[in-house]
């Protein structure tokens, strides 16, 4: 019996020992001076916008699965990099890549994901944008890019759930002037027309204080002369959207870019051990409130962590066919196993509906069933996906 335990501990320490000889390094790679970081901040000193850098969610990923890479006997670190835009950006990844960096999470704007993914496809890496919802990032279908940041599909859709399973069919919509503002409206009108809600009317505003733009900047009049059941507002900035509620010609509830909003998280989520990660936030940040782009680092960072550790395997090409496959399964404290669509490289995801404090809902609500698994309600199906 004591020569079948030591046997087995020296089996054991040679494999640890042979693994440990390559440590792991995730990338990390932001933009600098990131304008979607800094706290916007208006004449009245209100934020509008979270001013903590998401670079603290992927920290607490590669120590929250410490445990797992040292019972493998790897070494993980985060190795954090920033440049200013699209050419350097892609040196910067060219570099990470001869360094032995294969798996980089990317914490940039769309148009800057969109740049880089595609100068980058024939190197060996594959690029987790945990950062960018846009929705045509998921229809570029290239090779080497993930997403853990929620579509906006995926927002709007769960959004759309709940309204339908209110029974508050009839909508009004308010867009801003701005691009994302329209894109935000794109998806909305696709999950509204998936379950047939009924959009009344679609009314830009703007923040012109011009008399002559009295029906776009006035909010009851803005709601006014329609019938509606709730009202979706895309207001990427948040400057307008702020005024609205109570302030509406008809007393409706607000969806979208304020009052409930779909997300990645929310720190008031109380449910499937999610309190432990707020608070292991909190204190790795000194008390900053972990938002959803928190989340999607984090979760990002989980994701590489556990496809070294569980793959067998130092070839990248096998680690990547890991983090994709089905096999994959990862906890992120939603009361279900994550992992990544085949054909848009979305991490499936459970969305949480929140207003500022408090949690309402979670999506896919009860009802919405699907032939493979009720997540694949949220975003794009596969038999509507086309690569673009």
């Amino acid at each position: 019996m004591t020569s079948r335990w030591a046997l087995a501990t020296l089996t054991v320490t040679l494999l640890t020992s042979s693994v440990a000889a390559a440590p792991v390094t995730v990338g990390y790679l932001g933009l600098t001076n990131d304008v979607r970081y800094h706290p916007d901040v208006v004449y009245t000193r209100i934020e509008i916008a979270p001013g903590g850098n998401p670079i603290d969610g992927a920290t607490m990923g590669v120590e929250d699965l410490r445990v797992v890479s040292d019972a493998v006997g790897q070494e993980v670190s985060l190795h954090h990099q920033e440049a200013a835009d699209a050419p350097a950006l892609i040196a910067k990844i060219e570099a990470m890549v001869g360094a032995g960096e294969n798996f980089i999470i990317l914490d940039l704007p769309a148009d800057l994901v969109d740049q880089v993914a595609a100068a980058t496809t024939a190197l060996p890496v594959t690029l987790v944008n945990a950062t960018a919802p846009e929705d045509y990032l998921r229809t570029r279908c290239y090779p080497n890019l993930l997403h853990t940041a929620a579509s906006d599909r995926m927002n709007s859709d769960a959004l759309v759930q709940l309204l339908r399973t209110r029974n508050w069919t009839k909508v009004l919509m308010l867009v801003g002037p701005h691009e994302r503002d329209s894109a935000l409206a794109t998806s909305f009108r696709a999950s509204a027309e998936r379950l047939r809600l009924n959009i009344v009317d679609e009314r830009q505003f703007t923040l012109s204080t011009d008399p002559a733009n009295r029906e776009a900047n006035n909010t009851q009049l803005i709601t006014g002369g329609v019938d509606y059941d709730i009202i979706y507002v895309a207001d990427s900035e948040g400057e307008y959207s702020r005024y609205l509620p109570y302030d509406t010609q008809l007393a409706r509830p607000i969806v979208g870019s304020t009052g409930l909003v779909a997300s990645e998280w929310q720190w008031a989520w109380d449910r499937d051990g999610s309190t432990q990660v707020t608070v292991r936030f909190e204190d790795l940040t000194d008390g900053r409130r972990m938002t959803g782009q928190d989340w999607a680092t984090w979760i990002a960072a989980k994701s590489i962590v556990t496809a070294y550790a569980k793959a067998r395997s130092e070839d990248p090409a096998k680690i990547a066919e890991y983090l994709r496959g089905s096999r994959l399964k990862i906890d992120g404290s939603k009361g279900v196993q994550l992992n990544f669509r085949e054909w848009d490289g979305q991490m499936r995801m459970p969305i949480v509906l929140a207003t500022h404090n408090a949690v309402i809902a979670e999506a896919p609500l009860p009802g919405f069933l699907h032939q493979s698994t009720t997540l694949d309600t949220l975003g794009t199906d596969q038999p509507e996906h086309q690569c673009q």
